[in-house]
């Protein structure tokens, strides 16, 4: 299984995240661990301004192009006309304005075998003729494209001097990727200010490179080419950033936010000039309702991206309600294309009595590790003490009926940054009802105090089948901050993180705390957890022996009695002083029946 280790140094000083946290070093997923069914990527928002075009290209004519190549495989960039050529289902079909009649392909997913194979994708694809800018002293380029990244580097270059010399500008590399989500908008408009080599040239030409440096990289789709002259003061809301922060450092969007979890929420305007011309007074507003809050008049310059914090934060009532939010840019000058200056409705936020969600309710695709063993999850901050008896979890559709699941709970260490197991449910197995539906849990311990001002890790995971099906499929719902949902391999034993967020979400209704007895012998395990011992209750209705074990996650037996010839109400305490912390079996078995239960140690 390939992973993919990736330095977070920078994140870690710029103080983003405590740092005693161990677990923001953990390395990122790998290629194959998200599970792409028929949904889409939301478009993102158009780019387009109210502009001069002086050159551009929608690939529906070959001969303007020319292909390059000088990797050890065969495959290079490609001409084609099949938008459901993208290999991944969340992102097919590609959706450029002029896809149907052409576009660039390259795909490194098809075309190797595996990581490092000695056959390296290396293509480009270089306009034929040169472009005519020399009347023009602000060029901006600007393309449609759709990819999924892993390890490979794209990129645009551009050269004013026919082709002798050329300027790369780098959306990837084998290492970094700007963006936590793998995945691309579809279409992602991307525009750069290519002023400084094109401007007053008459001999620009225009390269789409594309290496996949020998891993078994994704691919990169590519459309509707334009070089123009951009309206003058044109800013752009390209999206807000809004949360609360606790303990983990960072600021995580609720889309479901229990009554006792109500705290301020911050807002940002992520703005950007696409304009020719500075603008010194950008504003971005945020509102909820009634509430509305400015950024101070903040300096945006030509090509740049700048976050506009607001000057309030927004605490909501505890009452029920569904909050909508809003946002804008504004500035001294009239906006060129006012189109491209809000986002209306962004996100709704539910207050409600229980439940607490990071995810938007909107199942995209599913994480899952083919048939084996895993846990995958999300950090939660928590702002008032409360107590927790279980979650949830949206099962994706390619879920397999049958499948043994759980969910389970983990406390941050405050010194080492460690998970630290707390409690799990029982096992439970999916049945038809529950493929791409929610299931709701209770832990086997009942009702856990959760304390404010820390962060805990709530996952759903599966010892796996061995790979005879997928087993498992989480649901996730679009792109997750870095470093703030975690996915568990049992194959190997190691923790990583993922930029997909998983749909798994606490629940603070006490009903849930509440254990059901065993319906077979009436078996109940109390207290659990348990620190140095338990008692094993249980009836049987006919004389008979009776054995008791208690097995842990290994399937090794650690305790065992036998009871010859009982009848009727029979109460066993079992030592558990000299077992580590953890999950165990505790079977008992009679009248050739036999019933089980978890038991937790917590030390």
């Amino acid at each position: 299984m390939k992973k993919l280790y990736v330095s977070f140094l920078a994140v870690m000083a710029a103080g983003t995240f405590h740092a005693q946290v161990k677990n923001i070093n953990a390395p990122r997923l790998d290629k194959r661990t998200s599970f792409e069914v028929g949904s889409s990527v939301a478009q993102k928002p158009s780019a387009e301004a109210k502009a001069t075009t002086i050159w551009s290209d929608n690939f529906s004519t070959a001969a303007n192009w020319s292909i390059g190549s000088t990797g050890s495989n065969p495959e290079q960039w490609h001409i084609i006309n099949t938008p459901t050529s993208i290999p991944v289902s969340v992102l097919s079909p590609f959706a450029s304005p002029t896809a149907a009649n052409g576009f660039l392909f390259v795909n490194s997913d098809a075309n190797n075998t595996g990581d490092m194979d000695g056959t390296p994708i290396i293509t480009t694809a270089t306009t034929v003729n040169s472009i005519d800018c020399s009347a023009h002293s602000v060029v901006k380029l600007k393309y449609n494209h759709n990819f999924r990244w892993w390890h490979d580097t794209r990129g645009v270059s551009v050269s004013g001097d026919n082709g002798v010399t050329w300027h790369d500008y780098e959306m990837s590399n084998e290492t970094t990727y700007s963006t936590p989500n793998q995945n691309s908008g579809n279409p992602e408009v991307t525009i750069v200010d290519v002023s400084q080599w094109c401007a007053g040239s008459s001999q620009v030409k225009v390269r789409f490179y594309y290496n996949d440096n020998d891993y078994w990289g994704w691919y990169w789709a590519v459309d509707d080419v334009e070089l123009y002259v951009p309206e003058a003061n044109d800013l752009k809301l390209n999206s807000i950033y809004w949360g609360s922060t606790g303990f983990w450092a960072e600021r995580l969007a609720y889309y479901q936010v229990p009554a006792s979890q109500v705290t301020e929420i911050e807002f940002s305007g992520v703005v950007e000039n696409i304009g020719a011309q500075d603008q010194q007074d950008g504003v971005f507003t945020a509102t909820v309702g009634a509430f509305s809050s400015a950024s101070a008049a903040t300096p945006v310059l030509v090509g740049n991206v700048d976050t506009l914090a607001c000057n309030a934060s927004f605490t909501p009532g505890t009452a029920t309600a569904t909050l909508s939010l809003s946002g804008a840019v504004t500035m001294g000058n009239n906006d060129g294309d006012a189109t491209n200056n809000a986002l209306a409705n962004f996100a709704s936020i539910a207050i409600n009595p229980y439940v607490y969600s990071r995810d938007n309710g909107t199942a995209l695709s599913g994480s899952f590790n083919g048939g084996m063993g895993f846990e995958v999850g999300n950090i939660f901050d928590i702002f008032a003490n409360t107590n927790i008896g279980g979650g949830s979890v949206y099962i994706n559709g390619a879920a397999e009926v049958g499948t043994e699941m759980y969910l389970k709970l983990y406390s941050i260490d405050p010194a080492s940054g460690d998970f630290v197991y707390v409690d799990e449910t029982g096992p439970y197995v999916l049945t038809s009802n529950d493929i791409d539906a929610e299931v709701t849990l209770s832990f086997l311990g009942g009702n856990y105090p959760l304390n404010a001002g820390e962060s805990y890790l709530l996952v759903a995971g599966s010892n796996g089948d061995g790979g005879a099906t997928n087993d498992l499929v989480v649901g996730t719902a679009g792109p997750a901050p870095e470093q703030t949902c975690y996915y568990y391999d049992m194959t190997d034993l190691t923790w990583y993180y993922t930029t997909s967020q998983p749909m798994v979400r606490m629940n603070f209704d006490p009903a849930l705390g509440v254990k059901e007895a065993n319906s077979t012998f009436g078996l109940e395990v109390a207290p659990n957890p348990a620190a140095d011992a338990t008692t094993v209750t249980f009836t049987v209705k006919n004389t008979s022996d009776a054995s008791i074990t208690v097995i842990d996650m290994a399937g090794k037996v650690v305790a065992t009695q036998t009871l010859s010839g009982v009848n009727g109400t029979q109460a066993v305490e079992i030592n558990t002083s000299t077992l580590n912390s953890g999950m165990y079996t505790v079977n008992v078995t009679a009248n050739g029946t036999a019933v089980s239960q978890k038991l937790a140690v917590r030390k």
